[in-house]
């Protein structure tokens, strides 16, 4: 169908006269080219022409432009990035997916890869490094060739890389051993080379956060710094390309205007600078002047050019129009089709999903001669309709006024703070030993056991006292992780302090969870409303929606549903981060509710949310007859009087309102469905009122608190949970720079946002100070109305300031972090952050959430001391930042901070405490074990169908050989922990030779004492499932340690018919004579001919695990 709409394009063109005017230096104009109509012409020019130069005014344009061209099926196309520093800017910390983007640009226009370079005004401004020395300088290697390991490092320094512990950013290398890792500036992973001698071996791509080998290569090209010029000669883009090559250039006024603007700061900062040794600007970025030469003496084709043409241009014109607007009606959408079929006409619908086809379908019914119309599955940025051809091409995405996000091929490469580096532990890092408390890490002491050398973890606490972890142990070790900035408090050994802490800890826990299970427990028991299935309007209504519904979002909406449909009450808890679609999943569930004539009560916490709500309500459901009310003190008495009798009388079907909602006076007359937002911000009297609803009505609950995924597990058993961890696919990412205190930035950046209409939040973390802050804000732009906010004030105060900025009643609000959740103002699209380097990783994601709200693109500045005064975790900690400009699922994984607020807000604020005192790891733990214990005892009615689970007992291993990880093999400390605590994790047989290779696979082959740690490993793996305390190998025999029998393991291991099982087995080994020793309550197996470590695993490996389901245990 696509092929269809290109020729009817092209027939409008003489053939060759593009061809005959280009090949002469001629201009060519375009004409009447609506939406993405020109593009289907300029893909005709790739195969002649490449490598084509297509320049636009900025860089959003420019990401459109690559995506219809890939959209049509052509290949090499390339999307040239801005670096986006202003004039002479050495200071910014630049993104390094930009800088390895432009580099393999470069790369591959040097390797003739290139069908089109895409490339924004601003990104062609600031020169690079001259082509040839870019070709020259690229390192090109082969498996076999022979290049010393310290000849490619000399070389690599040169070209601009760094050395490093081990590599996660572009242009760092490491050296271990006969391994060398090398990030380039340009592709997707980092290349790990294996050297042989002087002879590279094998070169292989590796994942730089698991830092595992994915792919294996015959060679490769490591790329200079395209930055880093040679005597700092520097060349514009044009450069790289031949010189006859074709340039198409969009609006070309504004391009001009573009270079011009920048290249006269460029001269006021290297006027302001005053320092002799910088380079002239005509040395290090294009000028007005130089870009009207390179126009000259080649073929130019002008799109969407509002300026007069000389008369020897050929003008290509096509009559067409733009997408005619529908504002997401399926009503117009109908009459159009119906209007378009009747006049011999046909309409061509382009969406990105298969479920929005099969929703247009259903919708808009079967296609016919009078209803002509098509939906495909593609995409073009813009539709446009050709008249002459009565051929109308629309876009999903224009129908409901929707922000489409250009689909382009996006990096994965990222510097700044790796998730690893979260997780890992350094030394002088707080630890949690489960049994010992909190400790310091001290570094690794090795230490002899029994003739044999193994290596411990040093653990200093109180006092200096030190415990030795033996490396087997290390799994009961956990970085502590409490609030951001708050250092716990150091355990005295010995003391019995760490003991009370657990079982107070316990007692608190269990008590939150048995009122979690019984809550649950009770409310299976009870019969609910059945909703009917989704009817005609309900689907219309969900087609309506502006963003594309993510797979969370999907798997959510689908869960509410089946739980309304269900003859159970629902109690939903919906997660997920402000602006990921938590409210579209209630909108649904609301309409659905009144589709079965049930009224729906809409709980916020505050006025503002209130009113968002009302907006979006009644927003989303404006064509259908719904009646929607608001109540909160806002309303005059006599307005809130008028609603709730309409609400008794039924004629309200929604009502969103804050806790005036529960008071005594307001009854539905059919109350079908509760929703409450963040229901941890009420007070206790609202949620005791809360709790009679729950059993017999369908309630769901929505909070912006991030569930930590380990509590998610505890969780599920007591509540039905739904996670949204990913953000709306066309949701705009939030532009972020990082900047030292600039008022010229501050300036601009506020006089940019009000004068498109927008408004600014600039966040001063200070109350001491922040009128003086407001002071200077209104000194640098009097004319824009200014004001600020804080914690302090009086709530009704405060409020009141929020509510007036929600209703633009002035332009820039400065405040402290109370912004940081819950405030969604769709027009404030640029976020100031001051003193951004003392905020948490997650404080800085969560204020940031507050822009990038709706279609307009969104700016965030994050404001910070001189990079040079920043502290490496800080400066990484903002570059992760700058770097995730859309964040998902996979950021929270950083984010211990909001874990722990999350397991308080979700939990109850108090157990923030209990966090505190012993780590969020270990208080996940006992929490988890609370909600088992208590499935499996007092509720286990409840919970039938769910497994036992066995607690495998920490199997002691001995046997005389040496068995750690030498520190020549693995020469960092940190490194050598996190090995040793994932060996210890190991929780399979699959785990432990996974470990294995990803050692041999990072540092070589594993020296026989890394052997003997992985045997020891599958020795305890195997013994543990046989219920074993301790096993021995020594002499040619093999110890096999039974529980004690008084214990509950020993319960377990006698009582249940498994140790006599096991010893049959035992007994039928002929060729292993063995002999029982009963010493005070505890049984050991002593088997003969156990010749080797080896020979040991495979007779444990042959024996019956023990199997809960299988054995009886008395009760």
């Amino acid at each position: 169908m696509i092929e269809q709409v290109r020729s009817s394009i092209i027939t409008y063109f003489p053939e060759n006269s593009v061809e005959k005017h280009l090949d002469g230096n001629n201009n060519i104009r375009f004409k009447g080219f609506s939406g993405s109509s020109g593009i289907f012409v300029l893909s005709e020019l790739i195969r002649k022409y490449s490598p084509l130069l297509y320049v636009v005014k900025d860089f959003e344009r420019a990401a459109a432009v690559a995506s219809d061209f890939e959209q049509l099926g052509n290949e090499n196309i390339l999307l040239f990035p801005p670096l986006r520093r202003k004039p002479y800017d050495s200071e910014k910390i630049l993104d390094m997916s930009i800088m390895v983007q432009r580099s393999e640009v470069l790369e591959k226009i040097t390797r003739n890869e290139a069908s089109v370079i895409v490339a924004s005004a601003d990104a062609i401004i600031e020169k690079l490094v001259p082509a040839d020395h870019f070709h020259k300088s690229s390192i090109h290697i082969r498996k076999g060739d022979i290049i010393p390991p310290e000849e490619l490092s000399a070389k690599l320094s040169d070209q601009g890389y760094q050395p490093a512990r081990f590599v996660d950013a572009p242009g760092e290398f490491a050296i271990r051993g006969g391994i060398f890792d090398v990030f380039p500036f340009s592709g997707d992973y980092p290349v790990r080379f294996e050297f042989f001698g002087d002879e590279i071996d094998s070169i292989r791509e590796f994942d730089p956060d698991s830092q595992r080998s994915v792919s294996f290569l015959n060679e490769t090209r490591l790329v200079p710094n395209a930055s880093i010029a040679e005597n700092g000669v520097k060349e514009s883009l044009m450069s790289y390309l031949p010189e006859q090559s074709v340039l198409i250039i969009e609006e070309e006024q504004l391009i001009l205007s573009e270079i011009e603007t920048f290249e006269q700061q460029a001269l006021n900062a290297f006027k302001e600078l005053k320092n002799e040794n910088l380079p002239q600007p005509h040395n290090i970025y294009v000028t007005g002047e130089e870009w009207n030469k390179t126009l000259q003496n080649r073929g130019i084709i002008y799109t969407r050019s509002f300026t007069e043409q000389p008369s020897d241009y050929l003008t290509l014109q096509i009559n067409s129009s733009p997408h005619p607007s529908f504002n997401g009606s399926f009503k117009l959408l109908r009459s159009y089709i119906t209007e378009q079929s009747e006049s011999g006409g046909r309409v061509l619908i382009l969406t990105d999903h298969e479920n929005q086809k099969e929703r247009f379908e259903e919708l808009l019914g079967e296609p016919g001669n009078d209803f002509n119309y098509r939906v495909v599955i593609q995409t073009l940025h813009e539709g446009f309709v050709l008249k002459d051809e009565k051929l109308s091409v629309l876009t999903d995405h224009q129908i409901f006024n929707r922000y489409h996000r250009p689909k382009i091929k996006r990096k994965r490469v990222r510097g700044g703070i790796s998730f690893k580096e979260l997780r890992d532990l350094n030394i002088g890092d707080y630890v949690v030993h489960v049994d010992y408390g909190i400790g310091k890490f001290a570094g690794f002491k090795k230490i002899e056991v029994r003739n044999s050398i193994q290596e411990a973890a040093v653990l200093r606490y109180k006092e200096d006292s030190i415990l030795y972890v033996n490396v087997s142990s290390l799994h009961k070790l956990q970085k502590y992780s409490g609030k951001e900035g708050k250092e716990p408090r150091i355990t005295k050994l010995g003391s019995g302090e760490w003991a009370r802490k657990k079982a107070s800890t316990k007692k608190k826990v269990k008590d939150i969870a048995r009122e979690l299970i019984e809550l649950y427990a009770k409310r299976k028991a009870q019969q609910a409303f059945e909703f009917s299935p989704d009817n005609a309007w309900q689907t219309e209504m969900e087609a309506r929606f502006e963003f594309e519904e993510t797979p969370d979002q999907m798997d959510a909406i689908l869960s509410v549903k089946t739980d309304m449909e269900s003859s159970q009450p629902m109690d939903r808890l919906i997660c997920g981060d402000v602006g990921f679609g938590k409210t579209e999943v209630a909108v649904r569930a609301a309409f659905k509710a009144v589709m079965d004539q049930k009224q729906v009560a809409i709980l916020v916490p505050t006025t503002i949310l209130a009113d968002q709500h009302l907006k979006t309500f009644r927003e989303r459901m404006k064509d259908f007859p719904i009646e929607i009310e608001a109540i909160s003190r806002f309303r005059t008495a006599a307005e809130q009087k008028v609603i709730v009798k309409k609400l008794e009388a039924g004629k309200v079907d929604i009502l969103i309102g804050t806790h005036r909602i529960v008071s005594k006076d307001v009854q539905f007359k059919n109350l079908g469905l509760l929703v409450i937002d963040e229901e941890q911000r009420f007070g206790v009297a609202v949620k005791e009122k809360l709790k009679k609803f729950r059993a017999a009505i369908d309630v769901m609950t929505l909070t912006a608190t991030p569930i930590p995924r380990t509590l998610q597990f505890s969780l599920m058993g007591a509540r039905d949970l739904s996670i949204i961890n990913t953000p709306p696919p066309n949701r705009q990412p939030v532009y972020t720079e990082i900047h030292s205190m600039d008022e010229g930035l501050i300036r601009d950046a506020i006089v940019e946002e009000t004068s498109r209409g927008g408004q600014v939040f600039f966040i001063h973390n200070r109350v001491k100070n922040i009128e003086e802050m407001a002071e200077m804000i209104r000194t640098l732009v009097p004319d824009i109305r200014v004001r600020f906010a804080h914690g302090q004030m009086p709530s009704s105060r405060l409020e009141k300031i929020i509510r007036d900025f929600y209703q633009h009643k002035f332009d820039v609000l400065i405040s402290t972090n109370i912004v940081e959740n819950g405030i969604d103002i769709a027009n404030a699209n640029t976020i100031i952050i001051n003193n951004a380097n003392q905020f948490g990783l997650s404080e800085l994601h969560q204020l940031r959430g507050r822009v990038g709200r709706s279609n307009r693109k969104a700016f965030c500045y994050l404001i910070t001391p001189p990079v040079q005064n920043l502290s490496a975790d800080a400066r990484k900690r903002l570059t992760a930042l700058e770097e995730f400009s859309d964040l998902g699922a996979g950021f929270n994984i950083a984010m211990r901070d909001l874990d722990i607020r999350g397991a308080g807000d979700i939990l109850g604020a108090e157990q923030s405490g209990y966090i505190s005192d012993i780590g969020f790891e270990l208080y996940t733990k006992i929490l988890d074990d609370a909600v088992r214990e208590l499935k499996e005892t007092e509720y286990k009615s409840s919970f039938k169908s769910e497994p036992s689970k066995v607690d495998y007992p920490e199997t002691q291993v001995e046997f005389d050989l040496s068995a750690y990880l030498e520190s020549d093999y693995v020469r960092d400390n940190v490194e050598r922990l996190n090995l040793y605590r994932k060996l210890s994790e190991a929780e399979s047989v699959e785990k432990i030779m996974e470990w294995k290779d990803e050692v041999t696979d990072r540092f070589g082959k594993l020296p026989e004492t890394g052997e003997n740690l992985v045997n020891a490993s599958l020795i305890k793996f195997f013994a543990s499932k046989l219920l074993l305390k301790k096993v021995t190998i020594r002499a040619g025999r093999m110890w096999l340690m039974s529980p004690k029998n008084d214990d509950d393991l020993g319960v377990q291991f006698y009582g249940s018919g498994y140790f006599q099982k096991l010893l049959s087995q035992i007994e039928s080994k002929t060729d292993h004579p063995f002999k029982v020793v009963q010493k005070n309550d505890t049984v050991t197996l002593v088997i003969q001919n156990i010749n080797s470590v080896e020979h040991g695993i495979s007779y444990l490996k042959s024996l019956p695990e023990f199997n809960p389901a299988a054995e009886e245990v008395p009760a």
